[in-house]
């Protein structure tokens, strides 16, 4: 597979969090390459003898480029604003010959010698579910147009040249456009593209935008921010923290900060507010806490945003996820009982613990079983998960009572809290077993 883009514009060149549009069009294919590199070294890992080369060779085929043709204006120098980091990662050409764009896409096309070729303009944001979809269609050519006025963008996978006279005049969305309307390509439904995003537990229609002008990079660049935010999520993520990281983001993406850095710093917040906690000393264990709890929020919007999420990001950002309650939890007990083992509060911390752990089974029985989230199973579990007990949910009420002398009390409420969350998860566990029409009543509900 080829990749052909236009990027003879002067509008390629302006940012989005700091990153040209030209380089938000590279870095997926450096990110495929990556992971493709990832597969072939864990399948020789696992020994598959000949069916492990046919398995790499196909997803290569899929998800990787061959090429790619990048198209700047005539007589342009390769251009220095490009990471040289990201370029070594591409097997990229630059072409600078003179000719319109349908001409110089015809040369591409017959260049390409009947591979497949992905067509994408360099001054535009396309999601690239879009891509991964023209990348794995098996129907001959088609185009995806979005409907944007002038803002509209186009992407094209193309399995031969272009009919004589069908990219004479106009940009990308001009010759999709006519390549539509004389049947040379099929349209792409938006429909076609899985609106729904697991990782975010969220429903988000395919987008494809052109940028026309620093407005227009200032309105896409808000809306990648929002389109980050998980569909389900407590109310400080939602309603409390996104001025603060959406503020926190511009220097860091800006200073091209790595996500794993940002986790890192939460990580070391995030433990080192438990002696704090455990001593009674609730302000700076406080402080601390409510960092790592904004940083948490930062780290996965960066990632996303900036195309840097990987594996390891992953595993360190959910582990601490995972991890971190309990310890907060009994160092809370401890704190509020002033060290004594038998005090009520700190039993109380013990059964706060079973009651996360069972309650974080549930929730993984409940994803082994749908392929998604327990919080997205109605819209009831997706509203309910904006006061549902969770960490940042029992911070909030934990922080709120401090001031007020009722520690103790608003911590035996927080575990009451967690215990008829766990119950309510387990609930939702046992009735989706016992329906039969599950998978269909699921499907609706998302």
């Amino acid at each position: 597979m080829r990749i052909w883009i236009d990027a003879t514009r002067p509008e390629s060149r302006l940012e989005i969090f700091s990153m040209s549009l030209l380089e938000r069009q590279l870095r997926p294919f450096a990110l495929a390459e990556e992971k493709v590199s990832a597969l072939k070294a864990g399948v020789q890992q696992a020994g598959l003898g000949a069916a492990r080369d046919q398995f790499v060779q196909l997803a290569r085929s899929h998800t990787s480029a061959s090429e790619i043709w990048v198209e700047l204006p005539e007589g342009d120098p390769t251009p220095d604003w490009i990471p040289q980091s990201l370029l070594d990662k591409l097997p990229i050409h630059w072409k600078t010959e003179p000719g319109t764009t349908g001409e110089r896409l015809q040369r591409g096309l017959r260049d390409a010698d009947g591979e497949t070729v992905i067509a994408l303009s360099g001054d535009t944001v396309v999601d690239q579910r879009i891509v991964e979809q023209l990348a794995w269609w098996e129907k001959g050519s088609i185009a995806f147009v979005s409907d944007e006025g002038e803002k509209s963008a186009a992407a094209i996978r193309f399995e031969q040249p272009l009919p004589e006279g069908g990219g004479d005049e106009g940009d990308l969305v001009e010759i999709a456009r006519n390549a539509i309307t004389v049947g040379f390509v099929e349209q792409m439904a938006p429909e076609s593209v899985d609106a729904y995003i697991k990782k975010l537990r969220r429903h988000l229609p395919p987008f494809a935008i052109r940028v026309n002008g620093e407005a227009t990079c200032a309105e896409t660049e808000r809306y990648l921010f929002e389109s980050n935010y998980k569909g389900s999520t407590d109310f400080l993520t939602k309603w409390v923290y996104p001025p603060l990281v959406w503020r926190m983001l511009q220097p860091l993406t800006r200073n091209r900060v790595a996500p794993n850095v940002v986790t890192c710093v939460g990580i070391v917040c995030c433990f080192g507010s438990v002696p704090f906690f455990g001593s009674g000393m609730w302000l700076p264990g406080l402080i601390l806490a409510y960092v790592m709890s904004v940083l948490d929020s930062v780290d996965g919007k960066l990632a996303r945003v900036t195309f840097q999420s990987s594996a390891q990001g992953d595993a360190l950002d959910h582990g601490m996820d995972i991890i971190h309650p309990p310890f907060w939890y009994w160092a809370w007990g401890w704190g509020l009982s002033g060290g004594d083992p038998y005090s009520g509060v700190v039993q109380a911390s013990m059964w706060m613990v079973v009651f996360y752990i069972f309650d974080r089974i549930m929730e993984v029985l409940f994803t082994a079983s749908t392929g998604k989230s327990i919080h997205g199973y109605t819209e009831f579990d997706n509203r309910i998960r904006t006061f549902i007990s969770r960490r940042n949910v029992n911070l909030a009420l934990f922080t709120v009572a401090l001031p007020f002398g009722l520690g103790i009390e608003a911590f035996y409420l927080i575990v009451a809290w967690q215990g008829l969350s766990a119950i309510y998860h387990f609930a939702r566990v046992i009735q989706f077993w016992n329906d039969s029409d599950n998978e269909m009543m699921y499907k609706g509900a998302d």
